[in-house]
Parts: C-alpha cells; sequence; structure tokens
C-alpha cells in the first residue's frame, strides 16, 4: 500500500499554498562547509569524528550526527525524512538520492540558522516561541496529518501513525521537521514583511512600463457554434439549409442562443459551456472555415452559414481580443504585486541567511555518497 502524498498550506486563510520551505532556501552553491569566519562561538570537541566514510551500514545511519550548526545536532535520519516523499518518486537512481539527500541537508542547515536567530531574538518574549511551537502542531495535525489520513481513507490516528512508522515515515520525526519549518517560515516572513509591504501602486506601474514585452496579448476571440447535420434531414442539404437559416433568423430576432443550440445542435458545442465553439486564435479555429468568418464579424454579430460535406455552422462572434498591450487593471497590477513581492522575499531570503552564514560554525561530516 502505497502514500497519497499531501503538502502543507499556510495557516493564513489569506495566504494561499505556502511554498516549500527546502524549495525555498535551495540556494545554488550554498553548501557550507567547515568554516571559522569572523566572530563565531568557540566550537567544544567535535561530535562529527564518525570515523571512515565507509565505517556505518543504512541501518545505522539513523543515529549518526550528520552535521552540525553551532552547537545544533542534524542527524541522519532527519536528513533521510526530510527527503523520503521524494526519493519515493519511480527511477531515482543512487546517485540522484545522494544529491537529494545533500540537499535535503543544505535546507535543514540553513533552517536551524533561521530557529537560532528567532530565539535569539525572540526568545526573551514571554512564552512567545512555545506559543509559536504550539501553532505549528496543530497545523500539522490539520494541514499534514489529517489531511493525509483522509487521502489514505484512514479514520484511526494511532492506526495511520503505525502504518507510516511501518512504511518508513516515523511520523512524530516528520513532525519535528514540519513544526521546524512551520516556525522558520514564520520567522523569516516576519523579518521580510516590511520590505514586502513598501511595494505599492508606484512600483507597479514602474514594473509595467519598464518591461511591456510581459503584457502583450494576441488577437483572439470567443464564438458560439451550432452545427446542424445534412443527415438529420434525410440527407437533403436544401432542407438541412432552411432549417439553419430559420435557426439564424430566431437567434437576429433576440432568441436564446445558448437554448437554441442545446435543443437543435447536432454537434458538440452544445456540451461546451455557452455553446462554445472550438478555438480562439488564428490556427486554432475549428471548422477551419470559420476562421477569416469570424474574424471578419463584430462583437454579438451572427455570421453567414458555413457548409461543410456534413452540414453547417451557424457562428456568432461574442467577444474579439485584438492584439497589443495588456490594460493595467485591477488583474494585471495585482499579478506585478505578486511578482514583486516574491522578488523581494527571494533577495531579502537570501541576504538574510548568507549574513548567518557568515557569523555561525558550520560543521559537515561528510557528503553523502
Amino acid at each position: 500500500m502505497g502514500v497519497v502524498g499531501c503538502q502543507a498550506n499556510d495557516h493564513r486563510p489569506d495566504a494561499g499554498p505556502a511554498p516549500d520551505f527546502g524549495a525555498l532556501l535551495n540556494l545554488p552553491g550554498s553548501m557550507p562547509t567547515v568554516a571559522a569566519r569572523g566572530q563565531k562561538p568557540q566550537p567544544g570537541p567535535s561530535p562529527l569524528d564518525l570515523g571512515p566514510a565507509d565505517s556505518g551500514s543504512r541501518e545505522s545511519r539513523g543515529a549518526r550526527i550528520r552535521a552540525t550548526v553551532n552547537d545544533t545536532a542534524i542527524l541522519d535520519e532527519e536528513v533521510v525524512a526530510a527527503a523520503f516523499q521524494q526519493m519515493m518518486a519511480p527511477g531515482m537512481d543512487e546517485k540522484a538520492k545522494a544529491e537529494l539527500l545533500n540537499k535535503k541537508l543544505t535546507e535543514i542547515i540553513e533552517r536551524e540558522l533561521l530557529l537560532l536567530d528567532a530565539a535569539a531574538r525572540l526568545g526573551k518574549r514571554q512564552g512567545f516561541m512555545d506559543e509559536l511551537k504550539s501553532v505549528a502542531n496543530k497545523e500539522f495535525d490539520k494541514q499534514w496529518l489529517y489531511r493525509l489520513m483522509k487521502a489514505n481513507n484512514q479514520t484511526d490516528p494511532d492506526v495511520f501513525k503505525r502504518f507510516l512508522q511501518d512504511q518508513g515515515m516515523p511520523v512524530e520525526m516528520i513532525r519535528r521537521q514540519w513544526v521546524r519549518n512551520f516556525i522558520a517560515m514564520e520567522y523569516i516572513r516576519s523579518r521580510i514583511e516590511p520590505s514586502i509591504t513598501k511595494i505599492g501602486h508606484l512600483e507597479v506601474v514602474e514594473y509595467f512600463d519598464k518591461n511591456p514585452q510581459e503584457f502583450q496579448v494576441e488577437d483572439s476571440l470567443v464564438w458560439q457554434d451550432i452545427f446542424i447535420l445534412k443527415a438529420r434531414h434525410g440527407g437533403d442539404a436544401a432542407a438541412a439549409r432552411r432549417f439553419a437559416e430559420s435557426l439564424v433568423a430566431r437567434i437576429r430576432k433576440g432568441e436564446d442562443f445558448v437554448k437554441l443550440a442545446k435543443e437543435f445542435d447536432n454537434g458538440d458545442s452544445s456540451l461546451r459551456e455557452n455553446a462554445e465553439g472550438i478555438g480562439r486564435k488564428k490556427g486554432e479555429i475549428k471548422p477551419v472555415e470559420a476562421e477569416p468568418i469570424l474574424f471578419g464579424l463584430k462583437e454579438k454579430e451572427v455570421g453567414p452559414l458555413i457548409e461543410n460535406d456534413a452540414g453547417f455552422h451557424i457562428v456568432r462572434l461574442m467577444t474579439r481580443t485584438l492584439a497589443g498591450r495588456m490594460k493595467l487593471d485591477d488583474q494585471v497590477q495585482k499579478q506585478i504585486k505578486d511578482k514583486l513581492r516574491g522578488k523581494v522575499f527571494d533577495q531579502e531570503m537570501k541576504r538574510i541567511i548568507n549574513d548567518l552564514k557568515a557569523n555561525a560554525i558550520i560543521d559537515i561530516a561528510r557528503e553523502i555518497k
């Protein structure tokens, strides 16, 4: 039995899906090495002297310290837990797994740097970190455990936890990773939020003006279609034409196109919302004979009948979007603002993490192979 996956969402209802913490902290070329720069705490005896790289079996890896960040140990089992679901992907060879584990190690190191900084900055606020941890644990149950149980048709938490344990996914280890990711993410957001809120209308307009290539639209249209099959009129093309022309007359007098399509259409447009025809841009319209006619119509105008061997198409142009630049409407403004905020978030997070690295002692036992 496999486990149906489930990603966590931000606990705030207006925030949308929370980005994967690991992906956010994947900074190119940032795998830490043993370092001693600037004013850093003096390390005690290194716990990383684990003997030769081949001295432990895979089974003993879970009890081994993989790295330390100042005086915080990162265990092999933490790294494996962080990578577990991705390692279950089919076709992943040993080299790819090793690369993934090293990537997750980098992400955990960067997360621990943020947690240490959060503790130093916020630890004096009575009960704040405990409260945040409590919220994170509740969100883990709601967003991860219970959603994963539901996806796998499980109702008993204890039974499901034992099942995950048997699958190599100890829930408490996963919980620990999830909670620490949650706290680190909330902390980094709180630090970056002031920079993000500075992005306003002037920045949006400036981006719109400087990047016109991003806001171009092609000539397109939305149209409706009713197909009248000659075979439904005894194969008599003239009779089918007369019937189609009668429908055109009714449409031009104001009868509802969609209602007539549902009643009389012999094609598949009546199965689509608003009896919409196939294709919106040049080269996409079907039947191809309809394209030049449609691009020559005015909005709401019904075109001449389009005949083919099988029957007649009745077409009407609904809306037309001319090629050119988008308007800076509310939707485009939101799109730009989200992009600018994401860019600032990434830049500020990289800056903060790199500053933290420059003032930390990070020891790694060895690269995972």
